[in-house]
């Protein structure tokens, strides 16, 4: 079922909270502080939106329920399929405003792409969404309702779903709504799906990096890269002017990993801007002692000016030079590129949508 967001519904929207809001909303309505568990567990476990259909409620319950709230989550309005199997999802909020998430296809497992704002406030050289500006914050049943509509769309198993949190906007400029979400995900009476299997993509937002480590269960961390030194980088990422190399790399040393945990480090490669053999020679010198891996990603053209992709012998070359110092490397081409589903093509405004 996918619900349908109505902004002429004045009845509270209840998608997104967590079981002591559940208890808070509820509250009025009964003094069994199990009803709350159980209304989670058919929302997010279950997905079901309609009171009258969770039956292990009593009936007066599930009225009370109907009469004064409502589960809405974010609506599919137009989904784009890519010639290698990937989805685009346009999604309307409530207030109008739209974003999109992607449904990417794998051998072995399907991996969904979520926003944690409309827009995004870093303003990335090489990143379509940058463009936007930042709108706003998306709420935790906006992000964790993304995974709802996409699996809406069609079921998949949980054992062969990832999440990643690399859409549109930067989680951890969304910290609280973002990790809100990803408890919702992980909670066996949730989306039950195992915290390792979902990762959280930052542009080195040293504080909020801090913050993560800090927290269990947590996602997996990435962090994109794309250039070796500061000058490099702070033309490529403007956040590096304040949250340098240094302070950055600090923070990811003291990041406490799990024993087989490696913290992930993308690298957007751009023809004859951050590509060179130099480049790579100077990346495995940065990272050298981290528990890491490199995702070298060439770059998906958006339309950005002054940028390019790479030839596939030159991403190849970049790789090579990075497994032979030692570090673990891997070329990713990104799904769903023909349909702007890619890294750093999503950007997206009730304005310009089609």
């Amino acid at each position: 079922m996918n619900p349908s967001p109505d902004i002429q519904d004045i009845r509270l929207n209840l998608f997104g909270l967590d079981r002591e809001g559940l208890r808070e909303a509820l509250t009025p309505l009964t003094a069994r502080r199990f009803h709350a568990d159980q209304v989670f567990h058919w929302i997010y476990g279950r997905r079901e939106t309609d009171p009258r259909r969770m039956s292990d409620l009593p009936a007066a319950l599930r009225a009370a329920i109907d009469d004064r709230f409502r589960f809405a989550w974010p609506r599919t309005r137009v989904s784009g399929r890519s010639a290698d199997g990937s989805r685009k999802h346009l999604l309307t909020l409530e207030d109008g405003l739209e974003i999109e998430a992607v449904h990417m296809v794998h051998a072995d497992r399907v991996t969904f792409c979520l926003s944690s704002q409309v827009g995004c406030a870093l303003d990335c050289a090489f990143c379509l969404t940058g463009t936007m500006g930042l709108r706003r914050q998306l709420g935790a049943g906006e992000i964790a309702g993304q995974v709802a509509a996409l699996l809406a769309d069609g079921e998949v198993p949980i054992d062969q779903l990832r999440i990643v949190f690399m859409g549109m906007g930067e989680p951890l400029h969304n910290y609280d709504a973002v990790m809100a979400a990803f408890r919702i995900l992980v909670d066996p009476q949730g989306f039950a799906l195992p915290p390792r299997r979902i990762t959280l993509s930052t542009a080195g937002l040293v504080p909020g990096i801090e913050r993560l480590g800090r927290e269990d269960p947590r996602p997996r961390l990435a962090v994109s890269l794309a250039a070796p030194t500061d000058a490099a980088r702070a033309r490529l990422m403007p956040i590096n002017r304040k949250w340098t190399l240094a302070k950055l790399l600090a923070a990811c040393r003291a990041f406490p990993l799990g024993p087989r945990e490696r913290i992930t480090f993308e690298y957007v490669l751009l023809a004859g801007v951050n590509d060179s053999a130099g480049d790579a020679e100077a990346t495995a010198r940065l990272l050298a002692g981290l528990r890491a891996k490199v995702n070298v990603i060439p770059y998906n053209e958006a339309g950005l000016h002054g940028f390019a992709t790479p030839a596939a012998a030159v991403a190849a070359r970049f790789r090579d030079v990075l497994l032979r110092r030692g570090m673990q490397a891997s070329i990713r081409w990104s799904k769903g590129r023909d349909i702007g589903a890619a890294c750093g093509q999503l950007a997206r405004t009730a304005a310009s949508a089609s």
